[in-house]
């Protein structure tokens, strides 16, 4: 059982991780709201999102480096303030450019926030209750994207696009005192800072994430080719100045160890088919279902329920019989159900794809909190917090790398699948002469002319066909996240089995 100072630390946490991983997608559905507000292009707009990505993981690299230096408490305190004074300005921004440059401080605070948040769970938790401490912190922070479109939905439909930021306040206000009376501090160590690999990770993964938040728009262009070769040039640049440093910025030593190595390779495939996914269908609901993003997000919600009622039980299950069995049971759920999503189109009904999504939610469940719990655990004590901030950073960039693909692919599967289709049903084949007739009929019956109707029918059929090009479209992406959930079950089975035990401040396996 966890102790009353281990249940406060996880109250804290959640406060702050939560309101972070909501505000990363209830701002996609106040875009629109803000291109009218402020005349802004789609590309323009888009800075809203990518400003706080960038943000986030410039801040994510330097995380190590504060924790260890100014202390976790303080950081995490800074943090926390820095988000509620960002998310404020956001709400006040009175042009576009000053809402991306206020969204660039509540980034900065709120991309330190989950690597503090991890920090904690190695330095203050047990191994043998880290399972059960990760599943109560996991939670909302997965209740946090898939809840961001409903209150969004609600917030701008109801209120204001300027409540998606005012909505932080309240939680904040709350979380700070409990913050400051709850933490304990971790003593500063004195260390140089790395200021030359800082710059250059910062480089790279600035350009890396902005070209894959603008990728699927750009259509892979050579802006986006250049941009992908510069950050790879500067991460490049960074591994090899790492190498040479004692204290580098983000510990790239980490992945020397085969263990971790691993770990990091299943959560980048775990968290590329669960988040690609919580990606596609509510596209998938509102383009081809037409519903508003309130409905789309509702029906979501069930992913969000499997994922709670998952996580608590996956959590004792890690302390009792390891890694290896919850994360290949996870992974096997999310590929059945990336198949089963092959087969949804217009009209599946909805209680059908509210228990499918409830048990990819179980999988997404099962396969997360033990493979983070591990990864965290088997990090050395003297690079916990490097750890942590790695982790944080492989699982951004991966994230943004399975949307900007899988957005792309949907894009050429649809025209590819449409090409086809119109190329195969010319006008005077039989079948299409049969289709155009039966329409033409009933739109003449509806009082259209002849010549109308005929144009009419031509129309509708071309819609029937593009709509269907879409719907394979997206299936076919549901089968490549299926496959995505079947590779990492390889992977999966090479990882540590038997109950984990604290044994000296490391983990053992037994």
């Amino acid at each position: 059982m966890l102790t009353r100072k281990e249940i406060e630390l996880l109250v804290v946490i959640v406060l702050g991780t939560f309101m972070y991983a909501l505000d990363g997608t209830i701002m996609n559905i106040a875009l629109p709201n803000i291109m009218a507000v402020f005349n802004e292009t789609p590309d323009r707009a888009q800075l809203v999102v990518s400003a706080y990505t960038l943000a986030s993981a410039i801040a994510m690299a330097a995380s190590a480096f504060l924790i260890d230096r100014i202390g976790i408490k303080r950081i995490y305190v800074i943090s926390l303030v820095g988000f509620l004074v960002g998310s404020m300005l956001c709400g006040l921004s009175w042009s576009s450019n000053t809402l991306i440059f206020f969204r660039i401080i509540q980034g900065l605070a709120g991309g330190l926030l989950m690597p503090c948040s991890m920090a904690m769970f190695v330095i203050f938790i047990p191994v043998e209750k880290r399972g059960i401490a990760m599943a109560a912190q996991s939670i909302p922070i997965m209740l946090g994207p898939a809840l961001g479109p409903v209150i969004g939905g609600y917030l701008v439909t109801y209120w204001n696009w300027r409540y998606c930021f005012y909505i932080n306040l309240p939680v904040m206000i709350i979380a700070i005192p409990l913050a400051i009376a709850w933490l304990r501090e971790t003593p500063a160590i004195i260390k140089s800072f790395d200021l030359k690999g800082f710059v250059f990770v910062s480089v790279g993964l600035s350009c890396i994430l902005y070209a894959l938040s603008y990728a699927p728009t750009w259509h892979w262009d050579q802006r986006i080719i250049g941009l992908l070769a510069a950050g790879g040039m500067a991460i490049t640049i960074w591994v090899i100045l790492a190498l040479r440093t004692e204290s580098p910025v983000l510990e790239v030593r980490l992945f020397k160890m085969g263990e971790f190595t691993l770990s990091v390779v299943l959560i980048a495939l775990i968290v590329s088919s669960m988040f690609t996914v919580l990606f596609l269908v509510p596209v998938f609901l509102q383009s081809l279902r037409g519903l508003d993003a309130l409905n789309a997000g509702l029906l979501l919600f069930s992913n969000a329920i499997g994922m709670g009622i998952a996580m608590p039980i996956v959590g004792i299950l890690y302390a009792k019989i390891g890694v290896r069995a919850p994360v290949i049971v996870g992974l096997g759920i999310m590929a059945f159900t990336g198949l089963w999503l092959q087969n949804m189109d217009t009209t599946t009904s909805d209680i059908m794809f509210q228990w499918v999504m409830f048990l990819r939610g179980v999988g997404c469940g099962f396969a997360i909190v033990p493979i983070f719990s591990h990864a965290l655990s088997i990090a050395p004590s003297r690079w916990s917090t490097q750890g942590a901030s790695m982790i944080n950073v492989v699982q951004n960039v991966f994230m943004a790398l399975a949307v900007a693909l899988f957005a792309t692919l949907l894009d050429n599967f649809q025209k590819t699948d449409l090409a086809i289709i119109v190329q195969s049903t010319t006008p005077d084949s039989p079948m299409m002469l049969n289709l155009l007739s039966q329409i033409q009929v009933k739109l003449m019956q509806a009082g259209q002319t002849a010549e109308a109707s005929y144009y009419s029918a031509i129309a509708l059929l071309y819609q029937y066909f593009n709509l269907q090009s879409s719907i394979t479209a997206f299936q076919k992406d549901f089968v490549l996240t299926a496959i995505l959930s079947f590779i990492g079950i390889v992977p999966a089975c090479f990882l540590p089995h038997g109950p984990v035990k604290h044994e000296g401040g490391t983990v053992m396996m037994v």
